[in-house]
């Protein structure tokens, strides 16, 4: 399986106009200190242990786009339709909700 990379840009886009599950891969710390809004927190090593459906599509961002790439592999990996946010957050601070 693969996952496909997108822009913030094209995350916002896809939230208004698709049912998508948006997840911050990051620390409770770093979510609590400010996320995208409508964003569940499941850090990077509690991934694993998390009950996915199929049939959702999921995208997944953490600071910079390196975690949150891991996490869109393994939940590929898992047959999940996943895009991982490029770049991640940092210098978007425009589109935090804190």
């Amino acid at each position: 399986m693969r996952f496909d990379n997108i822009t913030l840009e094209k995350a916002l886009w896809m939230m208004q106009h698709y049912p998508v599950i948006l997840i911050d891969v990051r620390e409770q710390e770093a979510y609590e200190a400010g996320h995208l809004k409508g964003a569940v927190n499941i850090p990077y090593p509690k991934l694993a242990k998390t009950k996915f459906q199929k049939q959702v599509r999921y995208i997944v961002y953490c600071d910079n786009g390196i975690q949150s790439m891991r996490a869109a592999r393994d939940m590929a990996l898992e047959g999940l339709k996943v895009y991982n946010v490029i770049g991640g957050i940092k210098g978007n601070d425009k589109c935090i909700d804190i």
